[in-house]
């Protein structure tokens, strides 16, 4: 999830460990704790391009880390600070959870999570979140917000911050129900019309949980589409994307190997003059066409025997013509 979102969530989980004890110095230390795993952005840089997308949400977002370093970054903390009104156990808590709450949420993102490494390399994830969801900050911040105003005894404290991580709780599960009842109704389509098919992709694009892309793979090619949940039977956009994963055949390099591998098969290639474009199709853009709608895209030449790969930063088009195109996407589905 975006930084805001990790933001006011791990106040809100702070609150409910230690903020009667300490009131808003609780919903301080969990915003920032809440945060601790995306710190890997800076250590990303050390990286190549490629490796880079391997060590940003991996042993950072494991569970071993929070579990190794929790408590002794609580124990430092509670050394540092002296405060008397917490006992080590309440720095734990006060670094674990929300730390943890992190954790938890980012797996329904497409991006995935190392949460099992160093143990098992796999990237859990379950592409029902969209990275930045305007419904859960537009109830999160003004509700994290209102705690602040109140007296750290005040039991609306934790009752607005216990209404808020259960407002989380329904919502991510809701994300879950919508996805498994699209994909569904997807399935039973292509089974109508008795098309084959490979696999099939889902996630949500950017802003909601209302518009979802749908990725259909066959053998030769990709078939995208953008449906509202409100109407699921009228597609918003739709494209036919080719492979050309034989554009890579001859590139036996661990660069190429790596970005399949963080793809997950679900890519497509094109040729450029001086070398290759790889697009990775499983996260959803606002852009109304591709190649705009791709996020990751990644810029591959061969320079004699070496490779050289250029990643661009993820772009989702978060711009006002898009934004004003997704609510029309919306409204003309009703």
């Amino acid at each position: 999830m975006d930084s805001i979102t990790h933001i006011v969530l791990g106040a809100a989980v702070a609150e409910t460990a230690v903020g009667k004890k300490i009131g808003n110095k609780a919903l301080l230390i969990g915003a920032i704790a809440g945060n601790i795993p995306d710190f890997d952005s800076i250590f990303s840089l050390l990286f190549s391009p490629v490796d880079a997308l391997f060590f940003h949400r991996g042993i950072s977002h494991s569970l071993f880390v929070l579990a190794l370093l929790s408590p002794l970054i609580a124990f430092a903390l509670s050394k540092i600070d002296m405060d008397s009104r917490l006992k080590y156990v309440d720095w734990i808590w006060l670094i674990g959870l929300p730390w943890l709450s992190h954790l938890i949420v980012d797996i329904f993102n497409t991006y995935g999570t190392g949460i099992l490494e160093p143990f098992s390399s796999i990237r859990v994830s379950y592409d029902s979140m969209a990275i930045i969801d305007i419904f859960l900050l537009v109830y999160l911040i003004p509700a994290v917000s209102t705690i602040w105003f109140f007296n750290k005894k005040n039991p609306k404290r934790r009752i607005i911050a216990w209404s808020s991580i259960s407002f989380v709780a329904v919502y991510f599960s809701l994300s879950v129900v919508i996805k498994e009842n699209l994909e569904s109704k997807v399935k039973q389509e292509l089974a109508d019309s008795k098309k084959e098919y490979v696999r099939l992709q889902t996630a949500p694009l950017p802003l909601s949980n209302l518009v979802w892309m749908i990725v259909v793979e066959d053998s030769n090619s990709f078939n995208v589409e953008q449906r509202n949940i409100l109407n699921t039977s009228k597609p918003v956009l739709r494209a036919n994307l080719a492979k050309n994963h034989q554009l890579l055949d001859s590139l036996s390099y661990y660069e190429i190997s790596r970005i399949k591998n963080f793809t997950k098969g679900l890519y497509t290639v094109e040729k450029t003059d001086d070398g290759w474009f790889i697009y990775d199709l499983r996260f959803a853009s606002l852009a109304p066409a591709y190649p705009d709608a791709y996020v990751f895209k990644f810029d591959i030449k061969k320079n004699n025997n070496v490779v050289l790969v250029k990643r661009t930063h993820p772009k989702r088009y978060l711009n006002t013509t898009n934004m004003e195109l997704y609510l029309d996407r919306i409204l003309e589905t009703l």
